[in-house]
């Protein structure tokens, strides 16, 4: 047999060739490592089309003022618990409709002609999430303002906007509405929450783009000349 890499004439049954040292045999990798091996190759695509996005965002934005629109996008966010968040009806009754602001669904402040729940048999209760959600963009407000781990208050405010997501998801189910009226409520979004919402997402851009535009001013930094072996440092 001729060697397929070298075309040198060895013996028959060879699995490497004297020669050149080529393989000359094919073994197949057991399934589970080619599966892993896809599996890695397709985690280090994504991550490097997120670096190359970043790396996008970040020479786009460079000149922006990222830190006070980190502060206005946050007090932005936490002004908006005081706007309407919610609005429940009844579409059998119209005149069962109330709207609810974040803060007084989060501290569940009650009203005397509050019609949705003077219907309901179940007590209001405090929305935990809003707590939550407000807790956040109250602790990313500081961490912003006083200039301390800004790439934390990007995590913050990223969760903070997640958090009114699984708020508005959970309404419902949070809120127990009576079986046998279920049907009837309905239960729209209003601009409060779409706001904080938006807000929040965007502190949480403004801080990470403003953490990565630090880290690559660090980076690209030079560090000061020193002056020559030979030749004494100046006095002061």
């Amino acid at each position: 047999m001729f060697c397929k890499h070298c075309g040198t004439q060895i013996p028959d049954g060879s699995e490497t060739c004297p020669s050149c040292g080529g393989a000359l045999t094919n073994s197949a990798a057991p399934a589970g490592a080619s599966q892993a091996a896809n599996n890695a190759n397709a985690g280090a695509a994504v991550k490097e089309l997120a670096d190359t996005f970043t790396d996008i965002a970040v020479e786009k934005t460079a000149g922006l003022p990222l830190a006070l629109i980190a502060k206005v996008c946050v007090l932005i966010a936490l002004v908006a618990f005081f706007l309407p968040f919610i609005s429940v009806s009844c579409t059998q009754d119209k005149s069962v409709k109330e709207s609810y602001s974040g803060f007084r669904l989060m501290l569940s402040i009650e009203k005397k002609d509050d019609s949705v729940a003077s219907n309901s048999e179940s007590d209001p209760k405090p929305n935990v999430f809003l707590i939550a959600a407000f807790a956040g963009g109250a602790a990313a407000a500081v961490i912003i303002f006083r200039k301390k781990n800004i790439k934390l208050a990007a995590i913050i405010s990223g969760i903070s906007a997640l958090v009114l997501i699984l708020f508005r998801m959970t309404f419902r189910s949070y809120y127990d509405f009576p079986s046998e009226y279920a049907k009837y409520i309905k239960v729209k979004t209003k601009f409060g929450l779409l706001l904080c919402i938006l807000m929040m997402l965007a502190t949480a851009a403004a801080c990470f783009l403003e953490s990565k535009n630090a880290q690559k001013t660090v980076g690209t930094s030079e560090p000061p000349a020193l002056p020559p072996a030979d030749q004494p440092p100046a006095e002061l």
